[in-house]
Order: structure tokens, then C-alpha cells, then sequence
């Protein structure tokens, strides 16, 4: 009894192991996979730059790279169904919370070891942006390009291709990318930019101290039990039985306020950009929008209106069970 107590104690403190029952060599398929794009993007520009000891067996990266990565393979598996149910999303809750607390634990001090390295190439080599920049293209040129065309040449007519087409026509290099990027900056963009990168960092830091990682998870357990069943079999659709059923929840159990902050702070960000690019937004949808075909233009709308039907339904649900938070 004691031996399972304390086996109790540590699956609660250290989380599950989401490599459980998947296979090794999966895992070193993807760590492979890794290994020869980091080789063939950065083998010239930073020879120093090693994955392994700055990813795959540094201390502060390796379980959650390791994690991370089981946690893809399974969700591949579990998702790889025509249409998801609220059920499958139940299942998958407990990977999500241990994989985010995790993240919460680790990823800080990951991305300082990153930081490090890539610090390391920049001092060793005056030119390894530039030379990183151009291996990639390479890679893209030589392992992609000529899938990505053929998709866009079989699919054309559709939305996605359609745009596919028109960001390979627009943009034949990194260079081209950047040229576009910078023409489309101002400097009230940039300080905006750099003013969201800190305030998400800052509501991340808050989650995590928080402990809003596994609030949410015990909440969306919850609700995907109470959502499952009767008409509500398919994850993709909340508006009808969905939401009557999210609804009946939410008359006895909260929204975590942690979560509600998150919300809050999203609409916030969402009536800022409004207010101050609505114009430069309706300006790029014009552009784009003369280099649709009807029938992408048409597809188009029948997805914007599905989403904002979807969205309206999840809104008027969440406004009549808005949790009361200091």
C-alpha cells in the first residue's frame, strides 16, 4: 500500500509520460528528421550548432522536446478520424494538461539554452543569418517547391490554392519576403508588435504561476463529458445541441477566471487592432481578393459565414455564463 502511495504521489508531482506505449522508434524517426534539417540549414552557417547537446540531451530541453513530441505522435493517432468528437477531446485532456505544465516548468529555461547557442553563431559568423537564410531556401527548393506546386496547380480553383499560387508567384525567395514585409511595416506597427510580444509573455508567465494549466483541464473534462452524446457528435459544430448542451454545464460550473482573463485580454487585443488597421486589413482583403477565382472567392465566404454563425453561438453562450472574477 505504501509502494502505491508513493508511485501516487510522484505520477501527480512529475506528470504523466506521454511516451508511454508509443513506439522508440518513432521517436527517433522524428529526432532524425530534426537532426538533417538542422544539419542542412545550419551545417555551414554554425558548425559549432549541435541539436543533440542543445536539444535532445540538454537538461532543460529534453524531457519537454521528448514529451512534446510523443504527445504529436499520439494526437496524429487520435485525430485521425473523418469527423472528432467531443469525446475524443475528453480522452485527450490529461495529455494536454501534463504537456502544458510541463511547458509551464521548462520552456523558459529551454529557449535561454537555445538562445545561447544561436548567440554563439551570431558571434562566430558575421554572415550566419544570411547564409542560414539561404540554406533554407535551399532545403525548400530541393525537398518542397516542387510539391507545393503541384498541389497548387491540381487544387487551383479552391481557396487554398488559389493562395497557394499567389504566394508562389509573389514570393520566389526569403528575400522577396522580406522586401514585402518591411514595405508593409510602420513604426507604430512594430512598437505594437513588440508591445503584444511582452504583455503574451506576461499573461503566460501569469498562467503558469497561476496554475491555470490544470483549472482549465479539470474544467474541459468537464464540459466535453456534459457536451458528448445525443445530436452533439461532432466537435467541429457548437452551434444547436452543442450549445444547449455547453449551456446546461455552465449552470453549475464556472469558467475558471484565469481562463476569463485570457478571454478578456483577446477581445481587448482584438478591438485595438480593429480600431487602428481596420483600414490596412480591408486593404489587404481587396488585393487578395482580386487574385481569387470566383470559386474561391465564393468558398470563401461559405467558410466566413460558417465561422461567424459558429462564432456567435459560442459567443452568446459565454456571455450568459461570464464568470464573476476580482
Amino acid at each position: 500500500m505504501r509502494a502505491f502511495v508513493v508511485f501516487a504521489i510522484l505520477g501527480v508531482a512529475l506528470g504523466r509520460d506521454l511516451c508511454r506505449n508509443v513506439k522508440e522508434s518513432e521517436i527517433r524517426k522524428v529526432f532524425s528528421t530534426a537532426r538533417l534539417g538542422a544539419s542542412l540549414i545550419l551545417g555551414d552557417s554554425c558548425p559549432s550548432f549541435d541539436i543533440d547537446r542543445v536539444v535532445f540531451e540538454n537538461e532543460e530541453c529534453r524531457d519537454l522536446v521528448r514529451q512534446a513530441t510523443c504527445y504529436g505522435i499520439k494526437a496524429a493517432e487520435l485525430y485521425n478520424v473523418e469527423v472528432v468528437n467531443y469525446a475524443q477531446l475528453r480522452s485527450d485532456v490529461p495529455n494536454m494538461e501534463s504537456l502544458g505544465n510541463l511547458a509551464c516548468e521548462k520552456t523558459r529555461a529551454c529557449f535561454r539554452e537555445v538562445r545561447t547557442a544561436m548567440e554563439v553563431c551570431l558571434r562566430d559568423n558575421v554572415e550566419f543569418v544570411s547564409e542560414t537564410i539561404e540554406a533554407a531556401e535551399e532545403v525548400y527548393r530541393e525537398n518542397l517547391e516542387e510539391t507545393v506546386a503541384t498541389f497548387a496547380k491540381k487544387n487551383k480553383g479552391s481557396l487554398f490554392g488559389d493562395l497557394v499560387n499567389m504566394a508562389m508567384q509573389q514570393f520566389s525567395s526569403a528575400e522577396d519576403i522580406q522586401t514585402f514585409i518591411e514595405g508593409q511595416l510602420t513604426e507604430g506597427m512594430e512598437s505594437d508588435a513588440i508591445a503584444a510580444g511582452e504583455e503574451a509573455l506576461t499573461l503566460a508567465q501569469g498562467w503558469c504561476d497561476s496554475g491555470c494549466t490544470s483549472k482549465t483541464a479539470q474544467f474541459l473534462r468537464g464540459l466535453f463529458r456534459k457536451m458528448h452524446g445525443g445530436q452533439c457528435m461532432d466537435a467541429s459544430v457548437f452551434c444547436g445541441a452543442c450549445a444547449t448542451r455547453a449551456d446546461k454545464f455552465f449552470e453549475k460550473t464556472a469558467l475558471p477566471c484565469c481562463v476569463e482573463e485570457v478571454v478578456q485580454k483577446g477581445i481587448e487585443a482584438y478591438d485595438y487592432v480593429v480600431e487602428n488597421y481596420e483600414d490596412t486589413l480591408v486593404r489587404y482583403a481587396e488585393a487578395i481578393r482580386e487574385g481569387l477565382s470566383q470559386e474561391s472567392i465564393d468558398e470563401a465566404i461559405e467558410i466566413k459565414d460558417r465561422l461567424v454563425e459558429e462564432f456567435d453561438c459560442v459567443s452568446d453562450v459565454y456571455l450568459d455564463n461570464r464568470p464573476v472574477c476580482v
